[in-house]
């Protein structure tokens, strides 16, 4: 047993509580993601327990992104988040039962879509001067910049 595992364990929960939610849904995503890959490479190697364990995490993931809708407050985005989340759940289901690649496929390139999205929405805006709209980096674009210091 490691001494400082209670610590790791405070640390990352302190790390989870204080992301904001889009990050945690980013993360969330990613997690799917990652899931949904490993499932798919487990497939082609015929690794039937390790692809049905990877898709099994990937369908709880897309739950948990279901079940954190607030459907009140998210009106009719919220609505058709529910019924994609729901379609990609019923994907995985139908892969994992015929450990079939295609329907893990289409659920994986929507979950990257929508990463993409919650990326962007994430992405602070610059300040635009008065009467003209905020600014947002294209998608995927990066905004860091290289500084050199000399001492």
């Amino acid at each position: 047993m490691n001494p400082y595992s209670g610590y790791q364990n405070a640390y990352k929960r302190a790390a989870v509580n204080t992301l904001d939610q889009n990050k945690l849904i980013v993360m969330l995503y990613d997690g799917a993601i990652k899931n949904i890959q490993f499932a798919l490479e487990s497939m082609q190697r015929n690794e039937i327990e390790r692809t049905h364990n990877a898709l099994v995490k990937a369908k709880n993931i897309v739950a948990e992104l279901m079940s954190s809708l607030n459907l009140e407050k998210g009106g009719e985005i919220a609505k058709n988040l529910q019924s994609l989340y729901n379609f990609m759940f019923n994907q995985l289901i139908e892969a994992n039962i015929h450990k079939n690649p295609k329907p893990a496929k289409v659920a994986l390139d929507l979950l990257r879509e929508l990463r993409e999205a919650w990326v962007y929405i994430g992405t602070p805006q610059k300040t635009a001067a008065p009467g003209q709209q905020p600014v947002r980096p294209a998608p995927g674009a990066s905004d860091n910049k290289r500084v050199n210091l000399r001492g």
